[in-house]
This record gives C-alpha cells, structure tokens and sequence, in this order.
C-alpha cells in the first residue's frame, strides 16, 4: 500500500465534518491507512449501550451489512468487547489503536453477526477517551488478509487528528435547531392539531435533534423498519416531506407555542 499523503488523507475529512459526507469520507481516510473496507463509529456513556453514529461500506453479497453489524453491537454485543471496556476505563484525552481479530472473539453469536456474516476478518479501533468516549473502528475482509505493522503505525499516526474530526462532527450532528430535551421536543410536536401517537412523535423528535434512523432505531428498541414507517406517518400528518421541511414546521410550533 502507498504511503498516505498527510493533506490527501485528512483533507476529505476536516471538510465533510458536520455534514451527511462525514462517514464516507472517514472510510475513506481509513481505507488509504489500512486497507479498511467498511468503518463504524460508536459513542460511550458508562454503563448505557452505546450510541451508533454512523456505518459506512459494502460487504459483496451481504447487502446492508454494516449497519445491521453496527445495530447489533451496540443493543446486543458491545458488553463482550475489550475495546469497549477499555475506552471507557481509559486515561482522559488519551487515543489507542487496538487490533481484533474475528479469530479473538469467543463468542460464536457475537463473532458470526458482526465479523463471519460479512466476511470480516479483523478490526482496527480507534479509542478517544474523555467526556464522551468515542470509539472508530475499520474493518478488513477475509480476502484482504490480515493488516500489516505497516498498517496499525499509519493508523496511530492519524488517530489524534480523526478523532478530533469525529468528535467535532459529533458535536455539530447533535446540535438541535431548539435547546429542548427529546421529550419535550417530542411534547411540541403532540400538541399540534395533527394526531400524532406517541412513537410517530417520537420518531420525528429524534430526527429534529439530529439523530439518524439508525440512532433512533438502537436507542428506542424499534425495528429500523418501525422507525422509517413511524416517520413517513408523520411526515404525512404534519404535511411534510423531507428532515428539512420537519425542522422548520417543527420551529413554526415551537414559536406559536411562545405566542
């Protein structure tokens, strides 16, 4: 593999930061470092499940793969991985590159829905550790081989500067057009003359606060299929047809509400 070209590797990043591009960009810093053909991005709080940012790349003949490993990890897995345990416990500010290897994991359901199912043979994680723990990870398949020296050192040399990047895209993703907690958000929304059930608005109050289906789907329990039915309801009833739209009937509410 070439040796990464420091502006062409973090360039695509720095300036997707905040925007829908971010997770396609990182996977392609990751897959000039180490060969990476798919990337997963994960945030930590303790004890809670961890949140799924994002999930980027194909696995041939394994549509959807990525996701559906990502959204099985952080509802079923993430309690059985080293590298979880050890972002959390880490040193403030401190960024570790872990290797894991398919073969490493005892578990057979854990190992099969994660790694074998998509062909998957080892994993690079990025750990952040700090107020909010994050973890990124790139995975090889089984035909690229295992990852070389090489490969782990071009990752730890970028690791501080991607990390920055996903923290500050975290940052900005997360930013709500309100200051309103998912509730209340989700309060405004019921109380418009439009009949929304309480998952409908549920749904909706996550989109507005800038959480993915994927999100919604992990922290909520519903099926991604739940949710994506749930929000085309809504955007039914509130007259809708795209997060945009959402966002500024959403503040039209909220501002009637303050009249």
């Amino acid at each position: 593999m070439k040796a990464p070209d420091d502006i062409t590797t973090l360039a695509g990043v720095v300036g997707a930061v905040g925007t829908p591009d971010f997770s396609t960009q990182f996977l392609v810093a990751l897959g000039m470092l180490c060969g990476a053909r798919l990337s997963s991005a994960f945030s930590f709080g303790g004890r809670e499940p961890p949140r799924a940012l994002f999930a980027a790349g194909d696995c041939r003949g394994v549509p959807d793969f990525a996701r559906a490993a990502s959204l099985a990890y952080a509802r079923h897995h993430w309690r059985q991985d080293r590298a979880a345990r050890l972002v959390v416990a880490a040193p403030r500010d401190s960024v570790v590159v872990i290797r894991t290897r398919a073969a490493d994991i005892a578990d057979p359901v854990y190992r099969n829905a994660c790694y074998e199912r998509g062909g998957i043979a080892e994993r690079l994680s990025i750990l952040s550790a700090g107020p909010r723990p994050l973890m990124a990870n790139g995975y090889r398949t089984v035909s690229d081989g295992a990852s070389r020296p090489g490969d782990v050192a071009c990752v730890e040399r970028f690791a501080p500067v991607l990390m920055a990047a996903l923290t500050r895209h975290v940052d900005l993703s997360a930013r709500p057009p309100g200051d309103g907690t998912l509730s209340d958000t989700a309060g405004i929304l019921m109380a418009a003359d439009v009949r929304l059930s309480a998952r409908e608005a549920e749904v909706a109050a996550g989109l507005i606060l800038g959480r993915t289906q994927e999100e919604i789907s992990v922290q909520s329990g519903l099926s991604l299929g739940s949710v994506i039915t749930y929000r085309r309801r809504a955007y039914c009833k509130l007259g809708v047809m795209d997060k945009r739209e959402l966002v500024a009937a959403y503040r039209q509410l909220s501002a009637l509400r303050l009249i």
